[in-house]
């Protein structure tokens, strides 16, 4: 009976043995799975504020090239009225220009 104890006892420890080496490489397993998970999170991390750094960074780009071109618009206005006032000056003196002509030209006949 005792050695039947025994036996049993031994085929018990044996599989507590087997079954605790089996948690302990599924633990390992684990720990190794969670330390690349926190790796990988700290790159998307990483990564995240670089993106969030460039959108500001383009952001602020985007309204500087809003504001240039705003003011190039409004220049474009200006010279573009300027230039209609010029033609209606340079449209006035060639009337006054051939007018005079036409009266010099009655003068001298």
């Amino acid at each position: 009976d005792a050695r039947s104890a025994v036996n049993e006892m031994t085929t018990v420890n044996s599989r507590a043995g087997a079954d605790k080496r089996r948690v302990e490489g599924v633990l390992h397993t684990m720990q190794a799975e969670i330390d690349d998970m926190l790796h990988q999170a700290k790159n998307s991390e990483e990564k995240a504020k670089k993106a969030m750094v460039d959108a500001a960074r383009l952001a602020d780009e985007l309204r500087s090239e809003q504001d240039h071109v705003s003011v190039l618009s409004k220049t474009k206005r200006s010279l573009e009225t300027q230039m209609a006032e010029m033609e209606n000056c340079l449209a006035d003196a060639n009337e006054s220009a051939m007018r005079g002509g036409k009266n010099a030209m009655a003068k001298l006949e």
